[in-house]
């Protein structure tokens, strides 16, 4: 019997030290001074990515109730602190205190939000035409259940990103790429050239998604040459559209707000 007793001690000793507790559905930090400290903290390890206000940056937008992965305290508990796969939203090593104390200031944010998205006076019907044909941003990009992959999912784009962010995306597309989307170009040992984004990379090997979509692996010893340029595969808009589709088309980015958005087909 001690010696189960011994072994129920130790695992709440494990359990404790690596943070096995149930977290509160409430934010249990909501003083004048946790708000401060998270404001904080905020600058320290969220800046970079949301912006101090939360309305720009590669991060999505905070300073707005649209929450793509849930909106309740736990929720974004849990976001805060695991991060959220397959996005550029690391995990925080942060203790619950601290993220519950970040959570504090971000509902600060949410107070003066307003929509992301301010579509002005384009015609979104019309940019859905440009984003389908002449533009042909499906074939790279995926909107609801249809699109491509090479570049990011653009379901959500006028929820979490603003008007301005959106038009200097579409006439500067490598001013700021998303590191899951980075280009590479390489050539193999047989003098073949390919072309996409990198998926995975380590000191050996570098794993990608070629211009057709193709997941493609190479022993980076056998390349005659391997690039990462910083440009995006993503051409500039700028020179092929007037500013009246501009603006029909950033409208149309603005009007992709969630999951029921009309297809890219």
């Amino acid at each position: 019997m001690a010696r189960n007793v011994t072994g129920c001690g130790i695992l709440l000793l494990l359990a404790a030290g690596f943070g096995w507790t149930q977290q509160p559905e409430k934010n249990p930090f909501t003083r004048f001074e946790d708000i401060a400290e998270g404001r904080r903290l905020y600058r320290l390890d969220c800046v970079n990515c949301h912006g101090m206000e939360g309305k720009s940056g590669r991060g999505a937008r905070l300073a707005s109730k649209f929450r793509r992965h849930g909106g309740s305290d736990s929720e974004m508990f849990r976001t805060i602190s695991d991060g959220i796969p397959g996005t550029e939203m690391p995990g925080l090593w942060r203790d619950p205190e601290a993220v519950w104390k970040i959570l504090a200031f971000v509902r600060t944010l949410e107070e003066s939000g307003t929509e992301a998205c301010l579509a002005g006076d384009g015609d979104p019907r019309k940019g859905r035409e440009l984003f389908l044909n002449k533009g042909s941003c499906a074939a790279c990009h995926t909107v609801g259940m249809g699109g491509g992959r090479l570049g990011p999912d653009l379901s959500f784009v006028g929820a979490i990103r603003s008007h301005d962010y959106l038009r200097e995306s579409l006439v500067d597309p490598g001013k700021d790429i998303p590191p899951r989307h980075r280009t590479v170009r390489l050539v193999d040992a047989q003098g073949g050239r390919f072309e996409g984004v990198i998926l995975n990379e380590d000191g050996y090997t570098v794993h990608m998604l070629d211009r057709g979509e193709r997941i493609r692996s190479f022993v980076k010893t056998n390349l005659r040459r391997l690039e990462k340029p910083k440009e995006s595969l993503m051409p500039g808009y700028g020179g092929l559209l007037d500013e009246t589709e501009m603006s029909d088309l950033i409208a149309y980015l603005c009007s992709l707000t969630g999951p029921d958005v009309r297809a890219a087909r």
